[in-house]
């Protein structure tokens, strides 16, 4: 959707179908944030999780080696997760999250304005919203 400027709409009057919809957008609005925090924290977890759960040690040899313990170090093992970690899906989540959330608010956005029982000014607001006006 692109931001374009929306027309002026004086005396604008709601019916509950149209409140309805704008609370749903609301609700799109936001559940597209609290998703964009929990793939955000579900991908810390996968970086930094790992480091709270350590492996009895054993006593062979080979884990006694200095090499072994430099490789097995929590610094070392963080970094391979930083580096192993898939940076371009994560970065897609976030926009697919966006693309999606905006879909949505222009199908609301878009059955609101065929309706045809609402008035010529909620016509153009709706039309507005689904031809890229801002609501909040």
């Amino acid at each position: 959707m692109d931001r374009k400027v929306c027309p002026t709409i004086v005396d604008l009057q709601l019916d509950t179908k149209s409140i309805e919809a704008i609370n749903s957008i609301n609700d799109i609005l936001k559940n597209k944030e609290t998703g964009m925090w929990v793939t955000l924290i579900g991908q810390l977890v996968l970086i930094f999780g790992g480091l709270g759960v350590n492996a009895k040690a054993s006593n062979n040899i080979i884990e006694k080696n200095l090499v072994f313990k430099s490789v097995s170090s929590d610094s070392s093992q963080t970094s391979y997760s930083i580096f192993s970690t898939n940076w371009e899906y994560f970065f897609k989540t976030f926009s697919s999250l966006d693309r999606f959330a905006n879909n949505q608010i222009e199908t609301i956005a878009g059955m609101q304005m065929l309706r045809s029982e609402i008035s010529s000014k909620e016509r153009v607001f709706w039309k507005s919203v689904h031809y890229g006006c801002n609501v909040k």
